[in-house]
């Protein structure tokens, strides 16, 4: 039986398990919006009031439901601002089906008022970006779109749809869909047991494919097989490796001199998921010391030797994987030896803890605080249970150091590096994980990147905390200015005063300014018991 298009359209969403609609509407989606609001048990609409808010949400929503998530952005303007958020989305490899309305296909040629061209302005912010021109294709590309989506490596797929393609009078077939068949376990899982079951010193590095793929407890699993040390990898997204394991020894620098020095100790790592080590600054030389044994395991087989060669390159899904290795590995090591490194890293791993821990509570003072201590303060005030969404640039680095989280999805960055994404993100986050408390941590510079989201966060009275880490600067860039050498202070960083409790007030938000580190500390316990968003301003030190 045939099916308009626009109504074949929400078919194909509800069966893919869209339940929600991020967006924020023209007159080229109209077609859309009265199909949606003339059919029961339609997707509901999330509205944000900038295009950039829209995408966060979008994505947050997708890494809390593991499932792709669907918006729909106006023409080429609100394509060009949703172009942050699609960037981020890549790079953090996070599924999502973009669409956006075209102009009327019978008036293009004579370049109507903000059309554009579509495809060409998606395409390097996404995986894959198709112009549908018939109705007849679009349950097809609607299809294609959410399978490409997900499949590995992860990220955002667009479409452009003229506006009178879903009022056309075609009758259209909806695809049956065909869900996708799991990868299973690598080949070549007996090599690399020999391989790191032989190693006198092993680590890991957890990439963040370990956290998209709920593989976190398989790689604990390996890494207690052998006794492996484990690292994060640079800037990581998720929560790879639990940071209370004894064998955590925290994140990798995102500097190929830093990651060099910190796995010269190692003979051989296995390297997980990982985006083959993407650095931020640039510095000479190799990422990975000279004699290290490399074993590489992605569920993306382009990942397999691309910045490094690896002894054994395995190409499958983490978690069965890395599942079967531990196993493998336990008939190699012996479990003293396994024990033993065991102990040994947790008491290394446990003064760099404390001392980090003594360091922090010292800087203890009323406001503004030091970094370290709004940095102590959240982490030991998060509620059980709770999910980080992290975009503060500076501070982020230090709350890394002294975050204890154990359960997957309970750690979100991302590291597109489009300003911007965290307050969406989080609203996205609760919308998906109602139960969890949110406590989104952001740096001043960022919330004003991407303050729209608060409407959002006020409309569906989502109950994340905010917490805006307040020292009226880029301090990032200063901090980089000074270690390159750079004279004086640097133009153009310099943000001010800034009160943003009356920003949250302005969009109806509650705000509270933290008067001390105990405070903010107290005001993030509270997140568990929130009914409705909250906004802390934290002022720091400059």
């Amino acid at each position: 039986m045939g099916h308009r298009p626009a109504l074949a359209a929400l078919n194909i969403l509800r069966g893919e398990g869209v339940d929600r609609i991020f967006g924020n509407p023209g007159t080229t989606e109209l077609p859309f919006l009265a199909a949606l609001s003339n059919t029961p048990s339609a997707p509901e609409y999330i509205l944000g009031i900038h295009e950039g808010a829209v995408i966060a949400m979008a994505d947050g929503y997708a890494r809390g439901t593991a499932r792709p998530a669907f918006a729909s952005l106006h023409i080429a303007a609100g394509l060009a601002n949703g172009l942050i958020g699609l960037l981020n989305a890549r790079r953090s490899h996070t599924p999502l089906v973009v669409t956006a309305g075209q102009q009327d296909r019978r008036h293009l040629q004579q370049d109507p008022m903000l059309t554009g061209d579509l495809v060409a302005l998606a395409t390097p912010a996404v995986k894959a970006a198709h112009d549908v021109q018939h109705a007849h294709d679009l349950p097809l590309a609607l299809r294609r779109a959410f399978a490409l989506a997900v499949r590995p490596p992860a990220g955002p797929v667009f479409l452009s749809v003229p506006m009178d393609l879903f009022d056309e009078a075609t009758e259209v077939e909806i695809p049956a869909r065909t869900p996708a068949p799991p990868l299973g376990p690598a080949a070549g899982l007996e090599r690399a047991a020999a391989l790191l079951g032989a190693a006198a010193r092993p680590a890991i590095v957890a990439g963040d494919g370990v956290g998209r793929e709920d593989a976190l407890d398989a790689l604990v699993r390996t890494a207690e097989a052998c006794g492996a040390v484990v690292h994060h990898q640079p800037m990581a997204d998720c929560l790879n490796f639990p940071t209370t394991h004894p064998l955590y020894a925290g994140m990798l620098p995102p500097r190929h001199d830093a990651i060099r020095a910190a796995l010269t100790p190692y003979d051989t790592v296995l390297i997980a998921g990982a985006h083959a080590f993407t650095p931020h600054h640039y510095s000479p030389g190799p990422a990975l010391p000279p004699g290290l044994t490399v074993i590489q395991l992605d569920s993306d087989p382009h990942e397999i030797g691309r910045n490094f060669p690896a002894a054994a390159g395995l190409v499958g899904s983490l978690a069965p994987s890395l599942h079967r290795l531990a196993e493998l590995l336990r008939d190699r090591v012996p479990a003293p030896t396994a024990k033993g490194r065991i102990l040994r890293a947790g008491e290394r791993h446990t003064a760099d803890r404390d001392r980090a821990e003594s360091e922090a509570r010292a800087a203890y003072s009323p406001a503004p605080l030091a970094p370290w201590a709004a940095a102590h303060a959240v982490a030991r005030g998060l509620p059980a249970d709770a999910v980080v969404v992290e975009e503060a640039i500076t501070v982020g680095l230090l709350l890394r150091r002294l975050i204890r989280l154990d359960r997957p999805g309970s750690y979100t960055h991302t590291v597109g590096g489009g300003l911007g994404w965290g307050i969406g993100a989080a609203v996205g986050r609760a919308l998906a994980e109602p139960a969890r408390p949110v406590v989104a941590v952001l740096g001043d510079g960022c919330t004003l990147f991407g303050l729209q989201g608060l409407w959002s966060a006020a409309r569906q009275r989502t109950p994340v905390l905010f917490v805006v880490l307040n020292n009226g600067a880029y301090r990032t860039l200063q901090d980089t200015y000074q270690a390159m050498g750079g004279r004086g202070s640097c133009p153009g960083t310099e943000l001010g005063p800034l009160d943003f409790t009356r920003a949250a007030a302005f969009f109806g938000i509650d705000a509270v300014r933290a008067a001390d580190a105990d405070h903010l500390r107290e005001l993030v316990a509270g997140a568990a018991d929130l009914t409705r968003p909250l906004l802390v301003d934290v002022p720091l030190r400059s």
